[in-house]
């Protein structure tokens, strides 16, 4: 992912799936820099679930996050994800153990096609 300060073009972060073309499902993974509280996670997460569902063809894409990291499932839940369940004491935060959260989306659910618009113009 890139971004721009007016003047240049800046890396800010990765998002992809991992994904298992035969099952047509995938763990997708974000990695945000310091540009972080700024509407990119999102944006982020909803063009690749977009690319994922309505180029690749996938049918679920998972992840896992920690519970106490409240503005990434925030992101996650505006892009498309939903909480599916919970991994009691599965992670740690900030050196304490704590839950992670499994969310999934589908492409029944993923409302913020951009590609599928373009598709059928």
């Amino acid at each position: 992912m890139y971004a721009t300060n007016g003047e240049a073009w800046q890396p800010i972060g990765l998002s992809t799936v991992h994904s298992d073309q035969r099952k047509q499902v995938a763990d997708y993974v974000i990695l945000l820099g310091e540009r972080r509280g700024e509407g990119l996670g999102t944006e982020a997460t909803t063009l690749t679930l977009d690319w994922a569902f309505n180029v690749v063809g996938l049918r679920n894409v998972t992840l896992e996050v920690w519970e106490p990291n409240k503005a990434a499932i925030r992101a996650y839940e505006k892009a498309g994800f939903r909480i599916v369940g919970v991994r009691r004491q599965g992670a740690r935060w900030l050196g304490q153990q704590c839950d992670e959260i499994i969310m999934d989306a589908v492409p029944e659910d993923f409302t913020g096609s951009v590609v599928e618009h373009h598709l059928h113009a």
